[in-house]
Formats: structure tokens, C-alpha cells, sequence
């Protein structure tokens, strides 16, 4: 409870739990999102404690050795085993600065005057900071932090982790190309079985991503057997369609490109101490303001690019 005749810096920092515990409810949290609220569903997104670079270590091959004889004492590889390697990430920042003038203070001389302030400037803050991963997600790279663009490339090919995938085939995601409603389903799962590999459900695509007009192309061929996976995501104005075992979300921020993802092998990792966290009130030199920032310490990895694909046109 702020204190008679609190300033608005006392009042951000009596309210900032209260108003971030209340966003992070279920009807709220990635508020205008169904993709960033699916990678917390599925638990994409990791809180860590991070290092200097966030390392990953890779099995990236069956050991090299392994063989099937029928001649008895075969001779056997005694080369070294080697089949770990390691992707590494720089880690990004993201910041929402809050910004508010000594004017603004007397402009609000009571309590629940400043009350409202802050509840409306810390809203607006979370979610800008939050719009803006979300955003960069489905970039390259926005000032260090990677983006879909370069795990998931439309080539299959590229730079990631360190680890060039035009020498290191082992590091190339799934990708397939489609023209429209006659092969997007095609596309799709010959994209998710390159995903699959066969394998356990564990490293099988669970989420499907791109823009609206993309998954309603989709939908448009499936109106015989469409199938929603959450009926409640769908009463809140989130449609989520099924397509085999993945939930298929769209992004204000998405294009054409399908992305196919898991939570095993793809992360949005934030720093366990450093996520959404509120920095101290700093008075902004040679003018009558203050600043207190949101600040998250963040950054994308993955583990095995070949479980990662895209349909693209």
C-alpha cells in the first residue's frame, strides 16, 4: 500500500508486483499473443541462470564407429569417438525505459491520481516489452537477439550458434516450398516428417507459427475435417488449428513461412534474476525527470537445427 503523499517512484515500486503478478494470469499473459503464450504453454520459454554466452551441447551424430558384421573378430574403428560439438549465443537485453516528469508529479498531487498513472505506464511497459520479443522473433536478428530467420532459414542452410551448416550438414533445419491451397498440406508433411525423422513424440514438431492469412489458407482446406485443438484459446479469440501433433497459432508479426518448432530443440531463453526485472529510479541529467527500466536478459537457441523446418513459398 503506498504511503500518503508517495511519489510516483515509491508508487512504481509498491506496484510493480502486484500489476506484473496480475499480466501473468491466464487471460492476460502475452495479452495480444497466442504465439508467445503457446511457448509458455509447451515451456519454450526457460528461465536460466546464464554465463558469459549460453553454450548448448550438441549429439550430432551416431558414433562413427558403430558397424554390423558377420565375420567374427571383425577389426573395429579405434579412432577417438567423436560426436559431441557446441552451439554458442551472445546473449541479448531488452529494455522498456519508463519515463515520467517532476511536471507529472504535480500534476497528479493525490494518491489514487498517481495510482492510476502507474498501473497504466507499467501495463503499457510490460507489454511493449514483451510485443517487442515477439516482434524479433520473426526477424534475422534485431540488435543481437536471433530471430526465427536465422535457425530456421528457407534454404535449410546458414550460420548458427557458430556452426556453419554449408560445411556441418548435420546443422541444416527441414524446409519445403508451396504455391498455394492445392500443396500447403502437402508441404506441411513433408516438412514435419523431415521434423520427425520417425522418431519419439518427444522430438516431433508441437507448434506451428506464421501470419493469419497463411494459417487461413491452410484452414480453407480442411473445412471437411477442420479441427481446433482449445476450445477455450478459441472462446478467447485465439484460433488454434491441428495438424497432426502440432497447434498451429498465427503472429501479428508472422509472414508466409511455416515454422515447425519444439520445445526440446528450440528456446527463448531468459535470465532466471533478469526477466522483466525493475531497475532503480534514475533522475535524468539536466532536465526535472526520472527513468526506471524493465529490463531481460534474453536470447534463442537451439539444440539440433534438423529437428527445426519451415514451408515457405
Amino acid at each position: 500500500m503506498a504511503q500518503p503523499n508517495a511519489s510516483i517512484s515509491q508508487i512504481i515500486a509498491v506496484s510493480y508486483p502486484a500489476v506484473l503478478n496480475e499480466m501473468r494470469k491466464a487471460a492476460n499473459q502475452w495479452a495480444e499473443s497466442a504465439f508467445m503464450r503457446e511457448l509458455e504453454r509447451q515451456g519454450a520459454v526457460s528461465r536460466v541462470a546464464f554465463g558469459a554466452t549460453i553454450e548448448k551441447t550438441l549429439d550430432y551424430q551416431r558414433n562413427p564407429g558403430t558397424q554390423i558384421s558377420s565375420v567374427g573378430l571383425a577389426p573395429i574403428s579405434l579412432t577417438e569417438t567423436e560426436v559431441f560439438s557446441a552451439a554458442s549465443y551472445d546473449i541479448a537485453e531488452i529494455t522498456a525505459p519508463l519515463v515520467w516528469s517532476r511536471k507529472t508529479e504535480v500534476q497528479n498531487p493525490t494518491e489514487n491520481q498517481k495510482i492510476a498513472f502507474v498501473k497504466g505506464l507499467l501495463e503499457n511497459g510490460i507489454n511493449s516489452h514483451d510485443d517487442i520479443i515477439e516482434q524479433a522473433l520473426f526477424a534475422t536478428s534485431t540488435n543481437g537477439l536471433l530471430g526465427l530467420g536465422t535457425h530456421v532459414t528457407t534454404a535449410g542452410t546458414g550460420s548458427d550458434g557458430g556452426i556453419d551448416s554449408t560445411v556441418n550438414t548435420f546443422w541444416r533445419n527441414q524446409q519445403s516450398t508451396y504455391v498455394d491451397d492445392t500443396d500447403i498440406e502437402a508441404a506441411f508433411t513433408t516438412v514435419w516428417n523431415a521434423c520427425a525423422k520417425g522418431s519419439g513424440s518427444k522430438l516431433m514438431p508441437t507448434l506451428m507459427v506464421s501470419d493469419g492469412a497463411t494459417q487461413a489458407l491452410f484452414e480453407g482446406t480442411q473445412q471437411a475435417n477442420q479441427r481446433y485443438v482449445d476450445s477455450e484459446e478459441l472462446k478467447a479469440g485465439f484460433k488454434i488449428l491441428g495438424f497432426k501433433t502440432s497447434r498451429y497459432v498465427f503472429s501479428q508479426y508472422g509472414g508466409a513461412s511455416v515454422y515447425f518448432l519444439n520445445p526440446k530443440n528450440f528456446q527463448l531463453e531468459v535470465s532466471k534474476g533478469n526477466f522483466r526485472d525493475l531497475g532503480e529510479t534514475e533522475p535524468i541529467a539536466n532536465t526535472n525527470g526520472y527513468v526506471r527500466k524493465i529490463y531481460s536478459a534474453a536470447q534463442t537457441s537451439t539444440n539440433n537445427r534438423s529437428r527445426l523446418g519451415v514451408a515457405h513459398v
